[in-house]
């Protein structure tokens, strides 16, 4: 029969950055944790600092204190981050989802 791919399929030879069809809350992109942060703020906008850490997926464990889950979801710097795949050591694949306005200002104020 063969393998049925959808948009969080991905191919290790491919972009980082992929961007998807918009979503409900606005702009969405699959993104790879092994991903610079630097090429990631340059493709999605973001203003995160490399300090520490290189990767996105290095940033998102740091800011949680722990590994996420495949499955978990969460907002960052008016960004919503959903964990499409991981297993017990690292994050593989990120859903990126940029928050509507309002809901990142909100966002921000939990920091």
């Amino acid at each position: 029969v063969g393998d049925i791919e959808d948009e969080y399929d991905f191919d290790e030879e491919e972009d980082n950055i992929l961007a998807l069809k918009d979503g409900p809350l606005g702009p969405r992109w699959r993104v790879k944790a092994l991903t610079e942060i630097e090429q990631f703020n340059d493709a999605i906008g973001s203003h995160f600092a490399d300090e520490g850490v290189d990767t996105i997926g290095g940033l998102i464990a740091g800011h949680l204190g722990r590994m996420p889950r495949k499955g978990e979801t969460f907002d960052l710097a008016g960004l919503r981050f959903e964990v499409m795949r991981a297993d017990a050591r690292q994050v593989h694949v990120l859903l990126v989802e940029k928050l509507p306005q309002q809901a990142a200002v909100q966002d921000e104020d939990n920091l």
